[in-house]
């Protein structure tokens, strides 16, 4: 399968710009500062954690943008519902350490 490079950063500044979302606002909902959000757009990779946290506050699915064309969204759903149930179970250990 061919995957296409996609910039995370720019496709979040994107929606950002797009909707009129204040920088700072999403920095203090996600915890981070203004900078960091400045740093974010600049990044072409974003570890999961920070992309979920992302994509819950703005309510935007991303990962829908990011599903190729040639595969059918259930297996995605499946592969990201499962992605998404990691990262939840590694955050519940972090926060019971």
């Amino acid at each position: 399968m061919n995957y296409k490079k996609i910039h995370l950063g720019k496709l979040i500044q994107a929606f950002v710009k797009e909707n009129n979302i204040n920088s700072a606002d999403l920095a203090r909902k996600i915890g981070k500062t203004r900078q960091n959000i400045y740093d974010i757009y600049k990044r072409d990779d974003i570890e999961v954690k920070l992309f979920l946290a992302i994509s819950d506050v703005l309510q935007h699915d991303f990962i829908d943008e990011l599903r190729p064309s040639d595969r059918k969204k259930t297996d995605l759903d499946a592969i990201f519902n499962t992605l998404k149930r990691i990262v939840e179970e590694k955050l519940d250990e972090n926060s019971s350490n």
